[in-house]
C-alpha cells in the first residue's frame, strides 16, 4: 500500500468510522424514558394529602372509641357495688389516686391531673377577655397580635373541627385547649382541655409553618392517639414531636436551653415547643407543653395552650429558663 493511501485511511475513514461507531452505540445505549422515576425514600406527602390523612385518623379515632365504649359498658355492666373492682373505681375515678411516678424517669411523659380551682378561674377569666375581645382578625394585646378565634364559632354540642380562615391564614395562630370547639374532645384518660397540650401546641406549629388546613387540636389528637404518642394515665409522649414531625413536612430537633440558642432557631424561621415543670406556666406537677414563636427587646413571644392572659405578654428568658424541661426546633423540612 502506498504512502498516499495509508494516509487517507489514517487521517479520513479511520475518523469517520469511529464517529459511526460512537453514533450506533449511543443509540443502543439510550435509557429507556418510559419506566417511571422512582420518589426518593425521603418524599414528603403534599399538604392535601396530609390534609386527608388527618380525616382518615379522625375517623379511625372515632371507630376505636366507639368500640372501646362498647367494651367498657359491657364490663361495667358486670360490675355491683361491694365488687372490689367496682370499688377501686370509684376511688380512682376522679383520678386523684395517680402518683408522680407513673412519671418516666427520663421525663418522656408527663401526668394528666384534674384541674385546681385556682387553674379553673384562670381559664374562667381568659374565657371571658376572649368573649369581651371577639373581634374579626387579628387582636393586639399588650402589642402583641394575638389570633385566636375561640367562641367566634357557633358551638352546638358537635366537635368542630375545622380552624378559621383568620386562624389558617395567622403567621403564629394561639389554639387553647379550652376552646369549646374541642375542650370536652377525649383524649387520654381525660379530656382536652386538662389533657392535650401536646397535640393543640404541635397543631399551632403545623397550621403557621404549613399550608396543611386539617391541622387542628382535635385532629392532631387523633392522630397521636392512633400514633401511640399518649402513654395513659402519664400524657402525651414526646414523640409526638420528633416522630410525628416527619408526616407534616417538618423537622424537629432538641436544642440547648440557652437565649443564644432559642433566638438563632427563631431567625432560622422555626418555631419551638418546650416542655415545662412547675413554675411560670404551670402549678402543678404534671408539666405542660407551650409555643415560643418569636421575641424582642422585652422578652419572648408564647402561646400557651392553657392561657389566653400569659399568651399576651413578653417573657424575659432570665423569668422562664428555669421552667424548662426540653426544648424541640421544629422547621419546614426541604
Amino acid at each position: 500500500m502506498g504512502d498516499k493511501k495509508k494516509m487517507i485511511m489514517v487521517f479520513i475513514i479511520l475518523p469517520i468510522l469511529m464517529v459511526v461507531v460512537f453514533v450506533i452505540s449511543s443509540i443502543f445505549s439510550q435509557p429507556d424514558t418510559s419506566v417511571e422515576e422512582e420518589k426518593p425514600a425521603q418524599y414528603i406527602l403534599a399538604d392535601k394529602d396530609i390534609d386527608a390523612m388527618l380525616l382518615e385518623e379522625y375517623r379511625k379515632a372515632e371507630a376505636n372509641r366507639e368500640a372501646s365504649k362498647e367494651e367498657n359498658v359491657e364490663a361495667v355492666q358486670e360490675l355491683m357495688p361491694g365488687d372490689n373492682e367496682y370499688d377501686d373505681m370509684i376511688d380512682e375515678s376522679d383520678g386523684s389516686s395517680i402518683q408522680a411516678d407513673a412519671v418516666s424517669e427520663d421525663g418522656e411523659v408527663y401526668m394528666d391531673e384534674a384541674l385546681s380551682p385556682e387553674e379553673e378561674a384562670i381559664i374562667e377569666k381568659a374565657e371571658e377577655n376572649a368573649r369581651k375581645n371577639r373581634v374579626s382578625g387579628a387582636l393586639y394585646y399588650n402589642g402583641i397580635q394575638v389570633v385566636c378565634s375561640m367562641n367566634k364559632v357557633s358551638f352546638d354540642g358537635d366537635y368542630v373541627l375545622e380552624l378559621t380562615s383568620e386562624e389558617l391564614a395567622a403567621d403564629h395562630p394561639l389554639f387553647l385547649q379550652y376552646d369549646p370547639r374541642w375542650a370536652n374532645y377525649p383524649y387520654g384518660s381525660g379530656v382536652m382541655r386538662n389533657t392535650a397540650c401536646g397535640p393543640t401546641c404541635f397543631s399551632m406549629v403545623i397550621t403557621a409553618l404549613t399550608d396543611i388546613t386539617n391541622a387542628s387540636p382535635p385532629m392532631l389528637a387523633a392522630y397521636s392517639s392512633n400514633h401511640g404518642h399518649y402513654v395513659w394515665g402519664a400524657g402525651t409522649a414526646h414523640s409526638l414531636f420528633l416522630q410525628g414531625c416527619s408526616d407534616f413536612g417538618l423537622y424537629c430537633s432538641e436544642i440547648p436551653n440557652t437565649e443564644a440558642d432559642m433566638k438563632a432557631h427563631l431567625d432560622n424561621g422555626e418555631m419551638l415547643i418546650i416542655s415545662c415543670h412547675y413554675g411560670n406556666f404551670t402549678h402543678s406537677g404534671a408539666g405542660h407543653f407551650i409555643v415560643i414563636y418569636g421575641y424582642n427587646n422585652l422578652g419572648f413571644m408564647v402561646n400557651d395552650p392553657a392561657s389566653y392572659d400569659r399568651s399576651c405578654q413578653y417573657w424575659p428568658f432570665s423569668k422562664i429558663t428555669g421552667d424548662f424541661n426540653k426544648l424541640y426546633a421544629l422547621g419546614k423540612a426541604n
